[in-house]
């Protein structure tokens, strides 16, 4: 058997960010933002506090902590070959480990110091931990396939970052007010 002709690597080339969207992409990455806005209004109907502002001010300071880890969620390698995959893999892991945590931290910490305490402060931070962890599963769903549905357009990149981490932050005050039994007023 001849040996068979090896093709020089050629790389994919740079993604075309000024490539047009489609109407539905623009609709279903408007509609995708749209879903932290109903996670709050969703917050004040799941537990004792009804204020929509409380719940809005805990699912911003959970997003604001959890963009700062969160940022590694979305790296993409620019060619995924080789040793420089394996940097980032383990930054998307260590962001999947530290930024549920991270996320709770501040809505529980806004929810606790600003607008009363828990009777229960453990399973109060629990709860946000789960939820921003349920929200990090979605948001990192719902950015991919926005993503997958945009194409190369680098377009909506920031939209889909922000959607991703709102999810994570309203995610954990959706958890946070669910769990948490407010102190009774003296």
């Amino acid at each position: 058997m001849p040996p068979r002709p090896l093709r020089p690597f050629i790389p994919r080339g740079e993604p075309d960010t000024d490539a047009p969207l489609s109407g539905g992409a623009w609709a279903a990455h408007g509609g995708v933002a749209l879903l932290p806005l109903g996670a709050v209004w969703t917050a004040t109907r799941v537990g004792g506090d009804t204020r929509l502002g409380a719940t809005a001010a805990e699912a911003a300071a959970g997003t604001v902590l959890a963009s700062l880890p969160g940022r590694l969620l979305f790296l993409h390698p620019s060619y995924p070959q080789g040793r420089w995959l394996e940097l980032e893999v383990g930054a998307f892991g260590a962001a999947m480990v530290v930024t549920p945590p991270v996320a709770a931290l501040g809505t529980w910490g806004m929810g606790e110091v600003a607008f009363g305490a828990s009777q229960q402060r453990g399973r109060a931070y629990l709860g946000a931990l789960g939820g921003a962890t349920a929200g990090m599963l979605l948001g990192i769903a719902a950015h991919e396939g926005l993503r997958h549905l945009a194409g190369s357009s680098e377009r909506l990149d920031l939209l889909r970052r922000y959607v991703a981490l709102s999810l994570i932050g309203s995610g954990a005050t959706v958890g946070y007010q669910w769990i948490r039994t407010p102190t009774p007023r003296r």
